[in-house]
């Protein structure tokens, strides 16, 4: 049978009670952890003190690369984030980096569609080709920030904070599918969390819920708007723009304070690595795929070196400028400059008989790439053309939201997450919405972990949701000849009946109250003999499937004992689902004994 004992309902019901809250985002290109006691929560929500991460050069950064270097058992950690990249470095010139794994940006494994599989016997690839099973990575990966955040604590704290009394909270893409959410939980727990002090907070609403609390001095726009200062009724939208994926909700304020999500959560795998994948492509088209595949594999040192340098380009390079009439223009940025490794250069003459910089002259790229000395110099529209893709998506998306009358009437956008400190696309976002004034926390890149530690503290700031897909149960009604198909049909106790009927329960786009049942609905067993019912638990993005067979994926059951049965086919079992950020819980009661059956649906299989 497939489904979870107990709930982990509850741990988000116990919060209340723990010293601190700790926060993790775990992102496709950075992560990092950040914490809030509770007395600080009283007084200043978003004080929460976020770990500063050091680069091998004077960078100090909100959160390091979700890089994970693993030792030749598979199984132990060698380093993580800055210190993995900078040790594996290390072990390439000691030439002992082949037996080593090296993942980064293995996150976006986990951002399926419904129906696409995501179980615990999944495996990842690492930049060499390698594998490993991904719950292992995830879980060396949480447990490594876990294990740092307590190290800190303790270095900065008299007296040590026992484990037991820190509430974490790991934040996950909202789009993300059930099974892809329940996964980073159970890489969570394998990483020794345990399961009543872990919750699940979905980023754009840890993004909302800290900028409901933020004055306006503490922003990089200039609308002199507060989020904080909205009157009830008032709309917005939530742009999370991470590295993988470009994730959308829409906001309405509450009287209480509270916010609902009144359009479901959408977007797509646009994120900042997708212009990662143009610049590598460009890079290709120069040097072909042969010389490309061998630089990377021989000389992974220059090739770290040469993404290094990219992402730091990546983020500073800025939109081209609109003309204004009398007003001074400022100075348009006009090349970028990179570092070119030598050894490419080598490996391209060895391979093609000819120099990098002839190649290039004589390229689609000759009027637009330049060599001088060891950098080679990009036109800033080149540079400027990588981020089409991503933005052009992100921005087709947004139109299509607003045009929902539901959305129709936002206030504002706000814009979180580490891509959207990326002037291209704030840039793209501003001019695209005139009439909506777009906010921007000076924390874009942490207000997610700042954010979760506050839902951490207060998780029913979060009232209402919109469901993304329909979830029912699968039963058998009277067979009806004529409307039901003749092979779908059985004969039992109860007479003819029709096998594989989809039940609805809740139908997507529908609101539901967090952590509250829904309809509840009365089930009655077909045959005699039955000791116990099963309910198989289906989700669709079809508004009203008819049958569990057609546009249906299985997520789940659970089953109620029927004690005592004496063959009475009306004896009835009523069956609820309850919804909270991450889970669904099934709860169903025996009429005639009143006793009651809770589980979570395992998602994972």
């Amino acid at each position: 049978m497939n489904l979870l004992p107990g709930s982990h309902f509850d741990a988000e019901r116990k919060m209340a009670s723990d010293i601190l809250v700790a926060s993790i985002d775990f992102g496709t290109t950075f992560s990092g952890w950040a914490i809030l006691f509770a007395h600080e929560f009283e007084s200043e929500p978003t004080k929460g003190f976020v770990k500063q991460w050091h680069s091998s050069g004077t960078l100090i950064t909100e959160k390091t690369p979700t890089v994970v270097l693993i030792k030749p058992d598979g199984q132990t950690l060698e380093a993580f984030g800055y210190d993995a990249e900078n040790r594996y470095k290390e072990l390439i010139d000691e030439e002992e980096h082949e037996d080593y794994y090296y993942f980064q940006r293995f996150k976006m494994k986990l951002h399926k569609q419904l129906g696409e599989n995501i179980n615990l016997d999944m495996t990842l690839k690492d930049e060499m080709g390698r594998k490993l099973p991904a719950i292992d990575v995830f879980s060396l990966a949480i447990k490594f920030l876990v294990d740092d955040m307590h190290t800190v604590v303790k270095d900065k704290i008299a007296g040590s904070i026992k484990r037991s009394e820190v509430h974490w909270v790991i934040t996950v893409p909202a789009i993300w599918t059930d099974s892809a959410k329940q996964f980073m939980r159970k890489a969570g727990e394998n990483a020794g969390i345990a399961a009543d002090k872990l919750s699940i907070a979905l980023e754009p609403e840890a993004a909302s819920l800290f900028c409901r609390h933020l004055s306006v001095d503490k922003r990089v726009d200039t609308t002199g708007i507060a989020i904080a200062s909205f009157p009830a009724g008032t709309k917005y939208m939530v742009l999370d723009a991470g590295g993988g994926t470009i994730d959308i909700t829409v906001h309405e304020v509450q009287p209480t304070g509270t916010v609902k999500e009144i359009k479901a959560a959408s977007g797509g795998g646009w994120g900042g690595t997708l212009v990662d994948e143009a610049f590598e492509k460009l890079l290709i088209d120069i040097v072909g795929k042969n010389v490309y595949k061998e630089f990377k594999q021989d000389q992974t040192e220059d090739w770290l070196d040469l993404w290094r340098d990219f992402e730091i380009k990546k983020r500073n390079v800025s939109p081209k400028m609109p003309n204004t009439k009398g007003q001074q223009q400022k100075r348009e940025q006009k090349v970028v400059a990179m570092r070119v490794p030598v050894s490419i250069c080598k490996v391209y003459e060895r391979k093609c008989g000819k120099s990098l910089a002839k190649a290039v002259e004589s390229s689609s790229y000759g009027n637009n790439v330049h060599f001088v000395g060891d950098k080679m110099k990009f036109d800033v529209e080149v540079f400027r053309k990588l981020f089409d893709t991503s933005l052009s998506k992100t921005i087709q998306h947004t139109e299509n939201l607003l045009r929902d009358r539901a959305v129709r009437d936002i206030r504002a956008i706000l814009m979180v997450g580490g891509f959207s400190e990326s002037p291209m696309l704030q840039e793209k976002v501003k001019s695209s919405f005139p009439g909506i004034d777009v906010i921007i926390p000076a924390e874009a890149s942490s207000s997610i972990m700042r954010g979760a530690l506050i839902f951490g503290h207060s998780p029913k700031s979060i009232s209402e949701r919109v469901l993304k897909y329909t979830y029912g149960v699968e039963m058998y009604t009277t067979f009806i000849k004529g409307k039901h198909p003749e092979s779908k049909r059985v004969m039992k106790d109860s007479g003819p009946e029709c096998k594989h009927v989809f039940h609805k329960h809740v139908e997507r786009n529908q609101v539901v109250k967090v952590g509250e049942p829904q309809v509840t609905h009365q089930y009655t067993p077909v045959d005699r003999d039955q000791k116990s019912m099963r309910f198989p638990v289906f989700a669709s993005e079809l508004k009203d499937p008819q049958y569990t067979d057609v546009g249906c994926k299985y997520v789940g059951e659970m089953s109620v004992n029927l004690p005592d049965h004496d063959g009475d086919l009306s004896r009835a079992v009523n069956l609820s689902l309850t919804f909270s950020g991450t889970e669904i819980e099934v709860t169903g009661i025996d009429e005639k004994t009143g006793e009651e059956t809770k589980s979570s649906i395992n998602f994972l299989g």
